[in-house]
């Protein structure tokens, strides 16, 4: 006689789990396990918004057009001496050609203040010898109408490039921040950070302690740091706020206004002025400023940040807010973390949307946004193994021909299902170029080599385990992957 085998077994059911979030910010609040299959723990040289992995950002040599005519024809741009150490752009009414020119200049390793006409045949940089011992601050300024920069700095205190002629002015202080506004020359001087000081004498070559009046600020914000004419007034960033200064009437009396106390550090590299908002990062997170409060910016891959940013430094251009700093990631090595450095991020923020997207392993010393009515660009300067070039924000995903590898790495989670075990039977995917795919369990890990196609895979997996992890990561310029879901097998 023959029975029925009574005998129980588990039974299974099976489910996908779509990753569509690529674009979801850095998850950095919740307990991984209690968090949502798709959300992102970090991700980097991926260009995301889209909502699928894109090769992201990079930086190539900086070239510019010859021509204002023929502006895709560009050459690159020659870079004088082994370092650059401070970018600025300079815009010059030539009034025996009746145009405005365009300039990019630099400084460099041998105190020389180099420039380069940005829509012309460049056949030799034009170069002005300096005196500066360290690299000066710059800043456009208008001499009797006529278009000149200002550089102050130690060693030589001030020097004035009047067209292409060069003036001198050792009366001058040694200035770490300047801004003209409305007929007066503000400045904060080197020997004294917590005073201001102004110029009623548009002639900055004739400054003398008779010419200026000091402002004293005593309070508990700090040293003065940057100062930015911005709607009407006078804005003075401090170590720990923002003041305001404006003029009561021709006498010369103004009236002081605190606006903003922060209970941390402001970086003053990190301020950037974009339209009506003016952005800064300090320790406790990114603000923006728009001349009346300060509104702090909801961007967790902040917390990512390295608590040494003292290198860090701000850009706006084209609708986004660039900022490099130093970020703590994985234990991998990425372009600039092979040697020494100070910076090894950009952080890209979209004023728009609030989209964050990062480049990791790049040095990024300053950034310039080269504005005009032609070819707009954002070029930038290097600590490290870049320091002798000036480079251009691209789509590249490269570092001067280098590739940055690019990974986005999910959180850890359960999947949403309680105290089951599951199977990653396999998972789909569309990558035009090759890439990698690592799923980790609290079980193993299995590491997947997919080729590219222009068509949906389906790669086997066989990954068991309760929770688990996935990361994507490509060293392939041009990368493009979307499509991602995985298929699990689950026990009921």
């Amino acid at each position: 006689m023959f029975y029925k085998n009574r005998l129980k077994t588990k039974s299974t059911s099976k489910k996908t789990f779509v990753f569509d979030m690529f674009s979801s910010p850095f998850q950095t609040e919740k307990e991984q396990s209690l968090c949502d299959f798709n959300l992102t723990e970090h991700c980097y040289n991926f260009r995301t918004k889209s909502g699928a992995l894109e090769s992201g950002y990079g930086f190539d040599d900086f070239a510019s057009p010859i021509s204002k005519t023929n502006l895709e024809n560009e050459t690159t741009v020659a870079i004088s001496g082994n370092q650059v150490t401070a970018l600025w752009d300079f815009e010059w009414y030539d009034q025996d050609s009746d145009e405005n020119k365009y300039y990019c200049m630099y400084f460099n390793d041998q105190a020389k203040v180099c420039y380069d006409n940005l829509f012309s045949s460049r056949p030799a940089t034009l170069v002005i010898n300096t005196q500066f011992s360290d690299t000066p601050i710059g800043m456009k300024y208008k001499i009797e109408g006529v278009d000149s920069m200002i550089f102050s700095g130690p060693g030589q205190n001030l020097l004035v490039l009047v067209g292409q002629n060069q003036q001198t002015s050792q009366s001058a202080p040694q200035m770490i921040s300047l801004c003209s506004h409305f007929g007066r020359l503000f400045a904060i001087t080197a020997q004294a950070r917590g005073r201001l000081v102004y110029s009623d004498n548009l002639d900055v070559l004739q400054w003398s302690d008779q010419l200026c009046a000091n402002l004293d600020f005593t309070d508990g914000r700090g040293n003065l740091t940057k100062l930015i004419s911005f709607n009407d007034y006078v804005y003075i960033f401090r170590e720990y706020g923002i003041t305001r200064i404006s003029e009561y009437s021709s006498d010369s009396e103004f009236s002081i206004t605190h606006l903003y106390q922060s209970d941390s550090y402001i970086y003053p590299n990190s301020i950037a002025h974009s339209g009506d908002r003016i952005y800064f990062l300090e320790k406790s997170g990114l603000k923006y400023f728009n001349g009346s409060s300060v509104h702090s910016i909801d961007c967790p891959e902040i917390k990512k940040l390295s608590p040494f940013n003292a290198n860090c430094t701000g850009q706006c251009f084209e609708g986004k807010y660039f900022l490099a700093c130093k970020m703590d990631f994985d234990g991998d090595s990425v372009g600039c973390e092979s040697l020494q450095f100070c910076n090894n991020a950009l952080l890209v923020y979209d004023e728009q949307s609030g989209h964050v997207e990062i480049v990791r392993g790049v040095d990024i010393k300053q950034m310039l946004a080269l504005n005009n009515p032609y070819k707009c660009k954002l070029v930038a300067c290097f600590n490290g193994q870049s320091q002798g070039k000036i480079g251009q924000l691209s789509f590249s995903g490269k570092s001067f021909g280098a590739v940055l590898p690019a990974k986005w790495q999910s959180v850890k989670t359960n999947l949403g299902i309680y105290g089951k075990k599951k199977k990653i039977i396999s998972f789909l995917i569309k990558s035009i170029l090759p890439c990698k795919v690592v799923i980790t369990s609290d079980q193993q890990t299995k590491e997947f080599s997919v080729e590219g196609s222009s068509v949906l895979q389906q790669i086997p997996a066989g990954v068991y385990g309760d929770e688990f992890s996935v990361a994507i990561s490509s060293d392939q310029a041009g990368s493009k992957i979307s499509s991602f879901v995985l298929n699990a097998c689950v026990e009921n």
